[in-house]
């Protein structure tokens, strides 16, 4: 079971959004979403999940965004939802009762009583937490690598990105989780580049690694440099997706044919759809072997 972790940024919840009104997000994807904004895009993901039966988790205690209020704790608890918590105290003097449990701060984790838990809990691969902690746990990694300029990926284009799909059950793991296409650090804005990229997955005999399409710093326009990254794309599409484009791709190679430039937000959007599409694929795969 693979448990991504989004912090609700728009295009995240759009990419979601726009998986679910395909069919293309496998039950074995469950998405957690540290909901930063009460936007119109968290409504429209929460309220398609629910009439999709799209299993996912929201995060009623987050940690940056809107919800730091009162009054925007209160309306978080009010959700006829599935909820996830990150623990802040210890489990046993709370009076909620989420379905899932993350561990943030180490130090309210060890000062837990995990002997009779029954709830999921999802957390990182640090031994002294994973000898405290009882109960199903679900492997959260920070396998994307983040760096602060685009320019800087032209050291290593071309890496791995997870063999957690691969060896969770093995480790005494239920689950898997990371942040997709972003890192463990919350940030509103990126720095400004001269280069364009595009991070989008792709499986290698089962382990899934990562390419990072670059533009060069000499096209004048972002049109011409996303023009750059889509001739690139079209030679590996083979590759990263084999005969059959994800949704995502098929977005990117669209703009392309229409002559257009869709912004750096459809541009994430897209890579985020290739990524769960492709593990939903997989998953699916999966299930349907055993």
């Amino acid at each position: 079971m693979y448990y991504p972790y989004f912090r609700g940024k728009q295009y995240d919840l759009f990419a979601l959004t726009a998986l679910l009104e395909n069919d293309l997000l496998s039950p074995d994807v469950q998405p957690i979403i540290e909901p930063v904004k009460n936007s119109k895009a968290l409504q429209k993901f929460t309220a398609l999940s629910q009439q999709k039966n799209q299993p996912f988790y929201l995060i009623q205690n987050p940690q940056a965004g809107d919800f730091l209020t009162a009054d925007g704790m209160e309306h978080l608890r009010s959700l006829q939802l599935s909820k996830a918590l990150i623990v802040e105290q210890p489990i046993e003097t709370l009076t909620e009762s989420p379905e899932l449990f993350i561990v943030g701060d180490s130090v309210p984790t060890l000062e837990s009583d995990w002997q009779h838990n029954q709830t999921k809990v999802l957390v990182p691969e640090e031994f002294r937490l994973l000898r405290k902690v009882k109960g199903q746990k679900i492997l959260s990694q920070d396998v994307f690598t983040r760096l602060p300029r685009s320019s800087f990926y032209q050291e290593c284009t071309d890496e791995l990105f997870s063999i957690a799909h691969l060896t969770y059950r093995k480790r005494g793991f239920v689950g898997f989780s990371d942040f997709s296409i972003d890192s463990r650090i919350y940030y509103e804005h990126s720095y400004p580049s001269s280069i364009l990229s595009l991070h989008l997955v792709y499986f290698d005999d089962e382990k899934l690694r990562i390419h990072h399409f670059l533009s060069s710093e000499d096209a004048p326009t972002q049109k011409e440099k996303f023009f750059e990254m889509i001739d690139e794309i079209n030679k590996w599409t083979v590759r990263l997706c084999g005969k059959q484009l994800t949704f995502g791709l098929q977005l990117l190679l669209d703009a392309a044919a229409a002559d257009k430039f869709p912004g750096m937000g459809v541009m994430r959007k897209a890579a985020v759809m290739h990524h769960l599409e492709l593990m939903s694929r997989y998953l699916n795969k999966k299930e349907s072997a055993n």
